[in-house]
């Protein structure tokens, strides 16, 4: 339950050596029912144009909107976390998206549809953020950028677990069931998440008034981090933009390949697959190189697959085989884009600097559908697509490698990751 949360700071704050599994636990899958939750429109827009007798293009409006709400909510949680505490903003955000989960499965319009996923996406952006910078105040100070992927992949786990359960519940019950099995299954985690998220305030001896200044949006912008901020936001969007032309246009592209409205969700469940992969390979990758070398690496591999992609014959499992390295490279980026900006900034930034980083991409996410339902709409054939969106994967490449030399340049003033100092009692404010 929450702890006290006095405006005075202690004189130093306890340095945690051990990692805090309850934390980690609870927050991954605080994640992974975001990103369940996240894609579970995309892939059941086509059973639902197939119910509403419309063209699967209508859409375009509600997938767009849940991708403003995160974004909302990703810009928001730097100010809410300092206000209320990671944990305060985690358990409402849960609840946010549980109740408009629940409301979605009987939605009977677009018009409805649309503002139940603004809604929806709102909570949605919340949590990861306060996840991430709850999840990494709370465990030890060398394991930060480890801890940031780990629990970022929890998008990458919801996304596989919609993709595969998504394909059963719609072809049992119907479109609505899978947002009821959401609702249910974040429901169930809110009293554990009461009885056992701690108050990292309390623990951490975090001032209100010293969070409050920290969790500026204009501490993204020092002198220090200023250019790579801006590098950042830019592979971000890019990277976002892409991968949500396929979370939410892949299984309606699939069809034109022979898929049925069953089969389809199985391209969720891909790039699902690819993107857990991918942060396998983020998690192995760190250890011995910078975030941004691994990430110039998947970016590429996202490349490969893609051109692959758009030359391939209606051979279903290679397809998915192939989409699988589609979602390893560009889910890698989501994910690791998170790691980077918890190794860019103060801890108490955290929650800030991941917010705004993942705000950028979630920009990019409402302008991918709308791309990806315009290219539909035109009658752009599933191969044409997928080459067009290889030109902002190619861009984000280049920004990534420019991210990845201008860390390098400024390496000797950074603090390494490996000192277990408590950056919440050291950073000046």
């Amino acid at each position: 339950m929450s702890g006290p949360t006095q405006s005075s700071t202690p004189t130093s704050n306890p340095v945690i050596t051990r990692p805090n599994w309850s934390v980690l636990i609870l927050a991954f899958v605080a994640v992974v029912l975001d990103g369940y939750d996240t894609i579970a429109l995309g892939l059941s827009v086509p059973a639902l144009a197939k119910d509403w007798d419309v063209p699967a293009s209508h859409f375009t409006p509600a997938l767009s909107l849940t991708s403003l709400g995160v974004a909302l909510g990703y810009i928001a949680v730097g100010r809410l976390t300092a206000r209320f505490g990671c944990r305060r903003v985690v358990l409402v955000a849960v609840g946010v998206f549980t109740v408009g989960s629940l409301l979605t499965a009987w939605s009977g319009g677009i018009l409805e549809l649309s503002a139940l996923r603004l809604l929806t996406g709102f909570g949605l952006g919340a949590v990861m953020p306060a996840a991430v910078a709850q999840a990494t105040a709370l465990n030890p100070t060398r394991y930060r950028q480890s801890i940031a992927v780990f629990v970022t992949m929890g998008i990458s786990l919801g996304a596989l677990i919609a993709g595969l359960l998504g394909t059963r519940l719609i072809g049992s019950f119907g479109w609505p069931s899978v947002f009821v099995f959401g609702a249910i299954a974040s429901a169930v985690l809110l009293p554990f998440l009461w009885l056992w998220l701690p108050d990292e305030r309390a623990i951490a001896g975090t001032a209100t008034s010293s969070a409050k200044h920290h969790a500026s949006v204009a501490r993204l912008f020092d002198p220090e981090v200023r250019v790579r901020t801006i590098l950042l936001w830019v592979f971000s969007f890019l990277v976002f933009s892409v991968f949500y032309i396929f979370s939410s246009w892949l299984p309606t592209l699939l069809t034109s390949y022979g898929f049925t409205t069953k089969l389809a969700p199985l391209g969720s469940a891909a790039l699902g697959v690819g993107s857990i992969i991918g942060a396998g390979v983020l998690m192995v990758g760190a250890m011995r190189f910078r975030m941004t070398s691994v990430l110039a690496g998947t970016t590429a591999v996202a490349i490969v697959f893609l051109v692959i992609s758009a030359f391939l014959g209606a051979d279903k499992a290679l397809l998915l085989l192939v989409f699988g390295g589609v979602g390893l490279g560009l889910q890698a980026g989501m994910i690791g884009q998170a790691a980077v900006s918890v190794s860019l900034y103060p801890q108490a930034t955290a929650a800030t600097g991941v917010g705004w980083a993942s705000s950028m991409g979630r920009i990019g996410s409402v302008v991918g559908p709308i791309v990806g339902g315009a290219l539909i709409g035109l009658g752009f054939a599933t191969s044409a697509i997928v080459l067009i969106a290889c030109v902002p994967v190619g861009i984000a490449l280049v920004v990534i490698l420019a991210l990845g030399r201008t860390r390098s340049q400024s390496a000797p003033s950074e603090v390494p990751e490996a000192v277990p100092a408590p950056e919440l009692s050291t950073h000046p404010h």
